[in-house]
């Protein structure tokens, strides 16, 4: 008997972790358990018994060793690796009594996850910059302009999101 399938589609921003998570875990309370996170706002489920998980994503970059050290570790605490979208890494354990096992020990891990992803968007900076300096090295036309106008956009929302992350480690700093 083939098991039912299902794809949604659900847009989530980096520092809103933790309301992906309450969804998946939503999601597994009513049968439906994620089987592959897919491409960014797109997640594969298949259908099955009701479930409390608990719903764990990590920002992770590294070498191959010291992914499948990471990796271990994680099977060893007992956490199950679904899949993984470009660097975010998404784990389930199932919910023993009342208490919700955790990922991160304590809050400076979760501290260290939002600086790995900060660090990742310093180093796409330059980059941004560039493209937007050889715009404006070239001669004015719709096509130029419409193509300044994307990047002014992607630039907003750079910054947008860095304000974003380093507000979220405010925030834990603080608690």
């Amino acid at each position: 008997m083939q098991k039912e399938k299902a794809t949604k589609y659900k847009w989530f921003w980096a520092w809103d972790d933790e309301k992906e998570e309450n969804w998946l875990e939503a999601m597994s309370e009513k049968g439906w358990h994620l089987v592959n996170p897919g491409l960014p706002c797109v997640y594969h489920f298949i259908k099955g018994e009701p479930r409390e998980y608990s719903y764990r994503l990590d920002f992770r970059t590294g070498s191959f060793k010291n992914l499948q050290e990471y990796l271990q570790i994680c099977r060893d605490a007992g956490w199950e690796m679904i899949g993984r979208m470009g660097s975010w890494y998404y784990f389930r354990k199932e919910c023993r009594g009342a208490e919700k096992p955790e990922f991160f020990s304590d809050k400076d891990s979760k501290i260290q996850k939002y600086g790995r992803l900060i660090l990742i968007m310093v180093i796409f900076l330059p980059i941004l910059l560039n493209g937007m300096r050889m715009l404006f090295r070239r001669e004015a036309s719709w096509a130029m302009t419409s193509l300044a106008f994307l990047y002014f956009i992607i630039i907003s929302g750079w910054i947008y999101a860095m304000v974003r992350l380093i507000l979220r480690i405010s925030k834990l700093k603080k608690n």
